[in-house]
């Protein structure tokens, strides 16, 4: 496929061809649908654990097994259309279950794993808001953890052992179901992460999940003979939308646990090239991690066979994409192998992406002009006062994209504003929320929150809207301190957060340390230090703080909100501050963490 850009004055990008029928291009038009069609081949899930142990489900075997599991739920009670939430970690018991759901005709509601020790009450608490907002029939939980889910039901939900669910699908002689074939009938209900405000249901369709998946792997050129390769939790759009469009491509793909891949990250390169992984998908934080594990260590890896190494996370991180392609380029890995993306859950997961094996496209604009005029002007490589930005590419096909201001109006090229969307990928609303799906969505355009303008090489995201820092007649992006932060030696990656103390009027940024409680105060001094000489608008104040101490959401990404409730509650466990005085050097002070 070729990717076009619009050249008109409008902000509108076109996309070439029209959408991508999933009928089309899966023969099917629902998710078991595509995964009775894989099962004729002989391609399946190879399961890994952070050692790489392996265990193969192929869809042969998962196609039986979920017809079998469908028809005990349904057996059980559940009917097509009941919400039926899923809670356990990435093994072979919640993918036979996951499929299980689908034949059944129910809707999963995949749920989150507690990020943290020490936040059960909390977490079980935000387990019950969610099973009571999708008023779920089935909760199937990890089998040793029946009985302390089973208060945070309800009255209305069951609660069932993922293990004895799946446990169903093996038995030859289980009656089994055929597949469900309503293109419109919910196929998942996906909550958003949460960054800004309260986790929504997103609630998408078969038609919907299909569409978005057969769009990038048209768009890529994935064939069926390729293999993917995920390690991100099913509770997240990236993770269980990626999954199944390798399933219904009838790709090989392996699956490894968010866990495993954090005891041992070095298993997700290892994987890529034991297995000959062509496609992988990780956000910034991932590609940085990679980088420095490849850097100046031998190892015996082979990344030729790497295509894609998808990065949505936005705003795309340049410096640890460049890292990381610098660092896999001494194991075969292309250059051209980088592909940032846009997207979001209500928009099913991909919005716009840049051609395949394509260099980055990397934008350097002037840095005043954007926050006080809101336009992107071009400067030199390394200019002083620059920003680098990377382009997202191109709408995928029948998506349309259009950047707005306040009131609406559509503005020209290089203009920042709201990014709009539309198409076949788009949510039809939140569950029963129709108030909150009526201030994101108007005539069939969704608000996605989220800032940008287009240039000639597509869409270019600088932040989201309720996390901009408006501060003397600027509108500055928190991303710009949090990445250059991360730069900081002894500033733990992916961990930083700066916002706005609004009734002060000042700027401060927080992070998270990998020095000891001494030498906080010399990190946080270095930090203001830093940002004083590299930004025109410094942080008044830097807090360092222990690990584990920032709010994030379920898929990792930072709650600015949050974190700065807490730092106004005194609720950070704080180990070092630094203020800017009035001559611009910086003071630090030491606190005890509690």
């Amino acid at each position: 496929m070729t990717t076009q850009v619009a050249t008109s004055p409008s902000s509108a990008l076109l996309s070439v061809p029209e959408a991508v029928e999933p009928v089309d291009f899966y023969g099917a038009s629902t998710v078991p649908e595509a995964l009775a069609r894989s099962a004729r081949t002989d391609k399946g899930i190879i399961l890994v654990d952070g050692a790489l142990a392996e265990t193969r489900l192929s869809y042969r075997e998962l196609d039986a097994s979920a017809r079998s599991i469908a028809a005990s739920l349904h057996a059980t009670g559940v009917a097509p259309g009941d919400r039926v939430c899923l809670l356990s970690g990435t093994d072979e018991s919640l993918l036979r279950t996951l499929f299980g759901v689908w034949y059944a005709g129910a809707v999963p509601v995949m749920l989150p794993l507690p990020r943290r020790r020490g936040e059960l009450e909390e977490f079980l608490d935000d387990i019950g808001r969610r099973v009571a907002s999708v008023d779920a029939r089935l909760l199937a939980v990890t089998d040793a953890y029946v009985d302390v889910f089973a208060p945070s039901a309800g009255p209305r939900c069951r609660v069932a052992p993922l293990g004895a669910l799946a446990g169903l699908g093996r038995s030859p002689s289980a009656p089994q179901v055929e597949p469900p074939s309503d293109p419109s009938a919910v196929a998942l209900l996906q909550f958003t992460s949460g960054t800004t405000q309260s986790s929504r249901a997103v609630v998408l369709t078969h038609h919907n999940v299909l569409s978005n998946m057969a769009a990038v792997w048209h768009s890529y050129g994935i064939g069926p003979e390729e293999t993917g390769m995920t390690w991100l939790p099913l509770n997240h759009d990236m993770g269980i939308i990626g999954l199944l469009g390798c399933v219904a491509r009838g790709n090989d793909v392996v699956v490894q646990s968010p866990e495993h891949f954090i005891s041992s990250p070095m298993s997700w390169l290892t994987a890529i090239s034991r297995y000959r992984v062509s496609l992988t998908v990780a956000p910034n934080f991932a590609y940085a991690l990679a980088g420095r594990l490849l850097r100046g260590v031998d190892r015996k890896l082979d990344l030729s066979c790497l295509k894609w190494a998808v990065n949505g996370a936005e705003p795309i991180d340049v410096e640890s994409l460049d890292a990381f392609t610098t660092a896999a380029a001494r194991y075969g890995m292309r250059p051209t192998v980088p592909c940032p993306v846009f997207g979001l859950a209500e928009a099913t997961l991909c919005v716009t992406l840049r051609p395949s094996d394509v260099p980055l496209a990397v934008r350097w604009v002037d840095r005043e002009t954007l926050e006080t005029e809101g336009r992107a002007v071009t400067v030199p490589e390394g200019a002083p006062g620059g920003r680098r930005l990377v382009a997202c590419g191109a709408p995928i096909p029948g998506t349309r994209v259009s950047i707005r201001d306040e009131d609406g109006t559509e503005l020209p090229h290089g203009r920042v504003g709201a990014i709009h969307v539309q198409g076949p990928c788009v949510m039809s609303g939140y569950w029963n929320d129709p108030a909150a799906t009526a201030a994101v969505m108007r005539d069939g355009w969704l608000d996605t929150g989220d800032l940008g303008f287009v240039g000639d090489e597509g869409l270019v995201i600088c932040g989201r809207r309720k996390d901009m820092i408006i501060l003397g007649g600027r509108n500055i992006y928190p991303e710009d301190f949090e990445t250059e932060a991360e730069r900081v030696d002894g500033v733990r990656h992916g961990n930083t957060i700066a916002f706005l103390d609004p009734a002060a009027e000042r700027m401060v940024l927080v992070v998270e340390g990998r020095v000891s409680a001494a030498d906080a105060p010399d990190l946080a001094a270095r930090l203001i230090e830093r940002l004083r000489r590299r930004l025109p608008v410094p942080p008044h104040e830097v807090v360092v703080c222990p690990a584990s101490t920032l709010p994030k959401t379920t898929s990792g990404k930072r709650r600015r909100g949050r974190c700065r409730e807490m730092y106004l509650d005194g609720s950070l466990p704080v180990l070092a501050r630094a203020t800017r005085s009035s001559a611009g050097a910086a003071a630090a002070s030491t606190e005890r963490a509690e």
